[in-house]
């Protein structure tokens, strides 16, 4: 007990006594440094971000940031060493004026020098002012007669023919292995392409003169029973119809997510591709309008069309808005219609005979190629060369800088809209007869 005692006192005397002063050497600082100079200070490489900064991390961050750029910098020399993109062309020439923009571009080349005709081959129609669709090596045609017709585009062998019972007045439109053609009873037909079997048939209540456009999986039609139809490719089954305001003769484009399409009595309107919505919509003047282009946020078409006594002008239109950017009126007050919708330069054949040359940003005139006979087809523009369908049975190469001929070549009959595709041209014309036309053997 009492030995317990002595130990507690004993500890507190020990707990209050000041503890005997120390006193660290004046160069101790200076020794710490000097280890620690010659002494390697390791961290564990997770946790060296997280600690207080130091020289060394410091060092070690500016070196990944260097070797990253020096990476990034042998990135870029190797991508600008790559070819440049080329433009966005349409596969083949699927359906008219090249693609559902209509701006009659087409992934050619053409002949380049003065071809001949390579073969052609009879249907059981007149073929007016259509163009024939070449896909894959196959060409497809539709005519007056009813029939649709596929040949070998390589030695216009017939593959299959198909008729329809009704004259077929359009350009076939070729996507997901069904062709797609309009005819005068009113129906919308998707034919197989490998046979020409009828995969469906769409009724509307007008003759069908539009040539089909086809995006993302669903055919665009016009009617003359006053309807923009937007039909599922793989069903037949109608999506929406849209009320024109008038017959719809001439094809409609699509761009971006808008359908646009004239109609009798001189009425536009752009139309939302999915919904089926109007978004905007523009007088124009009397008569029919035009097939029209659509491209880089413009849309062309023409006035006037299907009688003399109308006015017959080429307006360019904002494509988001509808706003007038330009008009062009036909010098000779004949019927001119939107041929090709080229970088620069609007294409305008006109039934005065003559192709005019529009800048495509002002609309002012640039040159002019033709009396040729009254132009009614819309022409094709591959590789800077404008190929001109002339109304004096004759097709012409026309370089589009200069206005200047290349080469002409006489056919029987009225050419329709060229197809381009690997140095050939595919012409129709109002005689029956389909014609490949490329460098003599």
């Amino acid at each position: 007990m009492n030995a317990r005692f002595t130990l507690t006192d004993e500890a507190i005397r020990a707990a209050l006594t000041p503890a005997p002063q120390v006193v660290a050497p004046s160069d101790l600082g200076a020794s710490i440094r000097a280890t620690m100079r010659v002494t390697s200070q390791r961290r564990p490489w997770l946790s060296w971000p997280f600690r207080a900064p130091a020289r060394a991390s410091i060092r070690v961050l500016v070196l990944v940031g260097l070797v990253g750029l020096l990476l990034l910098v042998g990135l870029l020399i190797a991508v600008g060493a790559l070819p440049s993109p080329k433009p966005v062309l349409p596969s083949d020439a699927a359906m008219f004026r090249g693609g559902p923009g209509r701006t009659g571009l087409v992934i050619g080349p053409g002949p380049t020098t003065q071809p001949t005709i390579i073969w052609e081959r009879s249907v059981g129609g007149a073929i007016t002012a259509n163009m024939p669709a070449v896909v894959t090596g196959v060409v497809y045609v539709a005519d007056a007669g009813g029939g649709v017709t596929a040949f070998d585009a390589a030695t216009g062998d017939q593959r299959w023919i198909r008729q329809l019972g009704s004259a077929a007045n359009t350009s076939p439109a070729v996507g997901a292995g069904l062709a797609v053609v309009g005819d005068a009873a009113g129906d919308v037909v998707a034919l197989a392409t490998d046979d020409g079997r009828v995969r469906w048939t769409f009724h509307t209540a007008g003759e069908v003169r539009s040539s089909a456009a086809i995006v993302d999986g669903v055919v665009f039609v016009g009617s003359a029973d006053g309807n923009l139809y937007a039909i599922d490719l793989a069903t037949g089954a109608e999506r929406w119809r849209f009320a024109a305001g008038g017959a719809i003769s001439r094809s409609p484009a699509v761009e971006g997510g808008v359908v646009y399409a004239g109609a009798a009595g001189g009425v536009f309107s752009a139309v939302d591709a999915t919904s089926g919505i109007r978004r905007w919509q523009k007088a124009l003047g009397a008569g029919q309008i035009s097939s029209p282009a659509v491209a880089d946020g413009l849309v062309v078409a023409a006035s006037g069309l299907d009688d003399a006594a109308n006015v017959h002008i080429l307006f360019a239109l904002d494509a988001a808005s509808g706003a007038e950017r330009w008009h062009f009126p036909s010098p000779s007050s004949e019927q001119l219609i939107i041929g090709s919708l080229g970088e620069g330069t609007v294409f305008a054949p006109s039934d005065d005979g003559n192709v005019y040359a529009i800048d495509r940003d002002t609309g002012v005139f640039r040159w002019q190629f033709g009396d040729h006979g009254p132009l009614g087809s819309p022409d094709a523009l591959a590789a800077g060369v404008l190929y001109v369908a002339g109304g004096d049975q004759a097709v012409y190469a026309v370089d589009v800088r200069t206005g200047r001929q290349r080469w002409q070549l006489a056919l029987t009959g009225e050419p329709g809209v060229p197809a381009v595709v690997g140095g050939r041209l595919y012409v129709a014309t109002s005689l029956g007869s389909v014609v490949a036309i490329g460098a003599a053997p």
